[in-house]
């Protein structure tokens, strides 16, 4: 980035007219923005509703070259949604490269915290992941022929013995896809905290702007863009639902739940399967899987894009720090998840309760720990977290 850009940070509710049209035209020139994250409806509803939430308005003279939507803790800042947004990075003009890095140091930030970074060259050490995404591009009977020749044919067939099964024993079954089901919604919840929970994460949902995000989005009016619920029921019974989110011809998948009572059948890939054919009959191009993690997702969709996750240290006190204490996010789960606690918790009192609830789960999965050791554990995840949030 050159020395004629400069920088001007406002609220994404600032936005006019004109920048929202330049925000738009820069995302329809580049396919790696097409993803529901880098629409301009997705940063000006959760500009309403994130803690810290403001867009950096890069100019070269007169003349806007990008944007880059954030949420600042501190010296920390983060992509904005976090940690529900899992795709981020700048909407530039066509054309023009930006130093990710050098934007971090004139915002003045200690610390980018990013774990689905799409734009731009790879920060130095960042880890590289691959994002899975299904092509609809040519309708739902065309992608299931495709997936069939790149040998995935037993896969489907094995769905179809699955929901002949469930029809057999539950029936009826059936499939809905759209907004507005807040009660499908509850359920999702209910069973993603439950998870979070048993897993000693942190509960993302707790801190209330994170589902009022969720919410927002599914009663969205424009009937191409908001939260969508795809829902399977046998019966009276949800078996297994999820929210994702579209945008024109793109779709993500997001937050997808099951009932373990039917997990025989395998719901969770059968309303998965379901998804596919109600996108494309909107005309849905393409559904994004996010990175590559659970193996079933290889028999659904292909590989796409790589993204990044790290973070990029402006100060160089704290790069010192990190390193000396091998305290870099991307590596530890620790740090992990003290960053996730950031996002939910911008103040210090919210981030000390949950950095407690982490260290009795520290103590219960790591039985020769002493309480006092777990709370040092925490303590010490938290005190670097915050090092990085202190400003």
């Amino acid at each position: 980035m050159g020395r004629s850009i400069h920088i001007e940070v406002i609220e994404p509710s600032a936005l006019g007219p004109a920048e929202q049209a330049l925000w738009a035209s820069f995302r329809a020139a580049s396919p790696s923005l097409a993803n529901p994250y880098f629409d301009i409806r997705y940063a000006l509803t959760a500009g309403r509703i994130c803690p810290g939430a403001q867009v950096a308005v890069l100019y070269s003279g007169d003349r806007i070259d990008g944007f880059l939507p954030f949420q600042r803790r501190g010296g920390l800042i983060q992509p904005l949604g976090a940690p529900l947004t899992d795709y981020h990075g700048i909407i530039g003009r066509p054309g023009v490269e930006i130093d990710l890095a050098e934007v971090v140091r004139d915002l003045g930030a200690a610390r980018f915290r990013f774990n689905g970074l799409k734009t731009g060259a790879a920060p130095k050490g960042a880890a590289a992941h691959q994002a899975v995404v299904a092509d609809l591009s040519n309708g739902f009977d065309a992608y299931v022929e495709a997936r069939r020749a790149a040998g995935h044919g037993d896969f489907f067939k094995d769905k179809r013995r699955r929901l002949k099964n469930l029809e057999r024993d539950h029936a009826p079954v059936a499939f809905s896809f759209g907004g507005g089901d807040h009660a499908a919604l509850d359920f999702i919840l209910e069973l993603k905290r439950d998870q979070l929970r048993r897993d000693g994460q942190h509960d993302v949902f707790d801190c209330g702007w994170t589902e009022r995000l969720l919410r927002t989005l599914l009663d969205h009016p424009d009937p191409d863009f908001g939260a969508r619920i795809a829902v399977l029921r046998a019966g009276d019974a949800i078996v297994a639902a999820e929210i994702g989110l579209i945008s024109g011809g793109a779709y993500h998948l997001w937050f997808p739940v099951y009932d373990p009572a039917y997990a025989r059948y395998s719901p969770g890939q059968l309303m998965t399967l379901e998804t596919l054919r109600a996108a494309s009959e909107l005309g849905v191009a393409s559904v994004d899987f996010g990175p590559a993690g659970e193996t079933y997702k290889r028999a659904f969709a292909d590989a796409g894009e790589t993204v990044y996750e790290g973070d990029i240290l402006s100060s160089p006190m704290v790069a010192a720090v990190s390193t000396a204490l091998g305290f870099r996010a991307q590596r530890l789960k620790l740090g992990r998840r003290i960053d996730r606690i950031l996002a939910c918790e911008p103040q210090l009192t919210g981030q000390v309760v949950a950095a407690s609830k982490y260290a009795g789960v520290i103590a219960r999965r790591h039985t020769g720990l002493t309480a006092a050791a777990a709370a040092t554990t925490a303590a010490l995840g938290l005190g670097l977290g915050l090092a990085f949030a202190v400003e």
